[in-house]
């Protein structure tokens, strides 16, 4: 080795040490991965003029080699820089698919460069060189780091490549560090927001049982959600639902939980007075301003003032006062029959129906303007029907409830409870209320039996449910006649015209007698002779 050679390894050697000494304290800071990575790569262009760095991996679905950090190269460049899957393509492709180092000492002559990414001066011909070392996890390309080298550098290749070598440890260290970092806070994250909604749940259940609302069913709690989120504000809500599923108990939760709590919460069923009467109820009125208006009487609404006011069953108020009505909500001020002047009224409206209000409005039952007044938020709430996982706690809430009222110490026998859990309950909750009070009441020891449920169900077998299933309710299950167990009679069943083939043939395995079809069907005799009165069968003993 001459003096030449000796001093341009000496000088060399000395960068190399620099630049080591360099990535060891970008290492030594707080872990920012594009941060450090990019330093890398700038101390690689500054100190050895190892230009355009860039580090390539496989995108997250492993279909693309794509470029991740670089240092030096312009944007329309790095559009360009994608490699397809298998790493077929260029000396990159190469060097991620073997794990070896890529060499191109002139670029213009190697064929299997494809020049995506090469950037140099426009007209400019100097030759430029292209290196690529892989960047190895347990000995596995996991990416590629790759820099072009301008032909005027003296430094050789061989010491260049094991700069890079030692480069794309760092790298590679740092972005292992980085992705176990991105997928650990990830699962914090999950685990955080797992954690949010089980506090967020457990929440909505205790404000729900403080209202009276028991029960864990999504359906149920979706609703529970729904009225706390509204609640705060002062927007009108509809209940929509089924007769039974607790409408008011909603109302009230909704009231409470609002900045109106202590202000007076006002309840009045429109489909429970006379017409004639509604309005006086609803508006109040003054002395002398119809025949036996014997003095002043205060309306509903103004009663409301600075609370809230529960209009349950809306759809059954008379077209006449919601014309009334719909001026109270846009005037917030309301006249009294016979008062010389309005009132000034401030409150929040909850309503409540059973019906299709849309329909209602198509058929001309209900206005318009005023639907979409009050329908500012609508809740749906589920039928008991739909929130089967609920029956059981809502059945033991009932029998905890009611024992306490009547002083009495009466189990539900497990069988019991599962006849109840096999029902249909077309009344909704408040049948359940009813079937739970009448056999505590009438419960002759200290258990409540199988048999004593199923009488009570059987009893009530004959109720229909709505002809048309909610739009949020599935559609009802064929009936299948053998399905039930023996004594299971009462639950209730779907009245189809395809039933009548199964009645009809049990009637004739039967001589026409409808005691023993109705044993065959697992039917009270009751529940046989609706449907037989339903499907408009002829009937004929033999």
């Amino acid at each position: 080795m001459n003096k030449t050679q000796r001093v341009v390894a000496g000088e060399t050697l000395r960068l190399q040490l620099s630049i080591q000494q360099e990535i060891a304290k970008l290492l030594d800071r707080p872990l920012d991965p594009p941060h450090t990575v990019r330093g890398i790569l700038r101390l690689l262009s500054q100190i050895l003029g190892l230009n355009c760095g860039r580090v390539l991996a496989p995108n997250q679905k492993n279909e693309v080699l794509e470029v991740r950090y670089s240092y030096g190269l312009t944007h329309a460049r790095l559009r360009e820089g994608a490699f397809s899957v298998g790493y077929d393509e260029g000396v990159t492709g190469f060097v991620m698919r073997t794990g070896s180092t890529g060499l191109v000492p002139d670029i213009d002559r190697e064929p299997l460069y494809l020049q995506r990414i090469t950037e140099r001066p426009h007209n400019d011909t100097t030759r430029i060189a292209f290196i690529a070392v892989p960047i190895l996890e347990s000995g596995t390309p996991v990416g590629v780091l790759s820099v072009q080298k301008a032909g005027g550098q003296e430094t050789p290749f061989e010491a260049d490549i094991a700069t890079l070598k030692v480069a794309a440890s760092a790298i590679g260290q740092v972005m292992r560090i980085g992705e176990f970092i991105r997928k650990e806070t990830e699962h914090l994250i999950r685990e955080n927001q797992s954690l949010r909604n089980s506090v967020t749940m457990e929440g909505m259940l205790q404000k729900s049982l403080a209202h009276g609302i028991v029960g864990s069913s999504e359906a149920l709690l979706d609703a529970v959600k729904q009225c706390i989120q509204v609640a705060p504000s002062d927007a009108a809500v509809m209940l929509l639902g089924e007769s039974g599923t607790g409408k008011e108990k909603f109302a009230r939760m909704i009231h409470q939980q609002s900045e109106r709590t202590d202000r007076p919460f006002i309840c009045i069923n429109c489909a429970a007075i006379p017409p004639d009467l509604l309005e006086s109820e609803l508006f109040g009125h003054e002395k002398g301003s119809f025949t036996g208006a014997s003095g002043n009487k205060k309306g509903k609404i103004l009663q409301a003032d600075g609370g809230t006011l529960f209009l349950d069953e809306i759809g059954d108020m008379p077209l006449q006062l919601q014309s009334k009505l719909l001026r109270v909500l846009q005037e917030h001020q309301v006249d009294p029959i016979g008062a010389a002047s309005p009132v000034p009224v401030n409150f929040r409206l909850i309503t409540a129906t059973h019906e299709d209000m849309q329909e209602h409005v198509n058929t001309g039952g209900f206005r318009l303007d005023l639907f979409y007044r009050i329908n500012v938020v609508p809740v749906y709430l589920p039928p008991l029907r739909a929130r089967r996982g609920d029956i059981r706690p809502l059945a033991l809430h009932f029998l905890n409830e009611l024992n306490h009222r009547y002083q009495r110490n009466v189990a539900l026998h497990p069988e019991a409870l599962a006849a109840l859990e096999r029902y249909g309950w077309p009344g909704n909750i408040r049948q359940m209320q009813n079937v739970v009070e009448r056999a505590i009441l009438m419960a002759e020891s200290d258990h409540i039996q199988r048999t004593q449920i199923q009488q009570i169900l059987t009893e009530q077998g004959s109720v229909r449910l709505p002809e048309a299933p909610t739009p949020q309710s599935s559609s009802p299950p064929a009936f299948d006649y053998g399905s039930t167990t023996k004594n299971e009679v009462g639950r209730y069943q779907w009245v189809r015209q395809e039933d009548a083939k199964q009645i009809l043939d049990a009637l004739n395995q039967c001589r026409g007698n409808q005691s023993c079809a109705a044993r065959r069907l697992n039917l009270s005799l009751r529940q046989l002779r609706y449907r037989i009165e339903k499907l408009g069968l002829e009937v004929r003993r033999r």
